[in-house]
């Protein structure tokens, strides 16, 4: 049952945060300016760098009780009430992010270009992770971090097939961004109540 738990937990915070990365790969993958070889790299390495970085923040847990690093519950929990007051589109703000990939100098290096916009759209990717990766042992981490590499390469190909279908990828446009909110409130509750943090506040006050 916790195995099942993590695994959920784990899947529902990379799709949480990678809705707008999946509108990105398929700008991408319809680009002729990146071959799909390029997409798919560049995911990957921008991907493995937010993932590397949430690990080695999280390695603070080694210092400070788990039930302190708990309160880290708190960033997702309020990306995700920001997300439900401020219910926005950013999607005019990624394809100017796209389009500026456009110049001869920097299309020498698709993969790369891919990556870059990877990092720069992983703001709320690390406000989940960082305290996902620190509310567990290294064994989970490594759970955690075997998941998301295997849906990275499920949300290529999803995107991929999107690119055909432009009917199911409106969809996901449309309603998406309205669901987001609601699973990263449930990601940081978790992570308060497992971690202890809500035990924490509780003696505190």
């Amino acid at each position: 049952m916790e195995s099942l738990i993590l695994l959920t937990i784990s899947a529902s915070a990379f799709i949480a945060t990678n809705l707008d990365d999946l509108f990105l790969l398929v700008v991408f993958f319809s680009s002729k300016n990146f071959s799909n070889n390029a997409v798919v790299v560049g995911q990957y390495l921008g991907f493995c760098t937010l993932i590397l970085v949430s690990i080695m923040a999280s390695l603070v847990n080694l210092i400070l009780p788990s039930d302190l690093i708990s309160l880290l519950g708190f960033l997702p929990l309020l990306i995700g009430i920001k997300n439900l007051v401020e219910i926005t589109n950013n999607h005019e703000n990624n394809f100017k992010q796209i389009k500026n990939l456009n110049d001869e100098k920097k299309r020498r290096y698709p993969a790369i270009n891919v990556a870059m916009v990877t990092l720069a759209n992983g703001g709320d990717n690390l406000g989940v992770y960082i305290p996902l990766m620190a509310s567990v042992n290294a064994g989970d981490m490594l759970v955690i971090t075997l998941v998301f590499l295997i849906l990275t390469g499920i949300w290529c190909l999803l995107s991929y097939k999107l690119v055909y279908n432009r009917i199911i990828g409106q969809k996901i446009l449309n309603y998406g961004h309205l669901i987001l909110p609601f699973v990263l409130i449930g990601i940081g509750i978790i992570i308060l109540v497992r971690g202890g943090a809500i035990s924490l506040l509780a003696n505190t006050f």
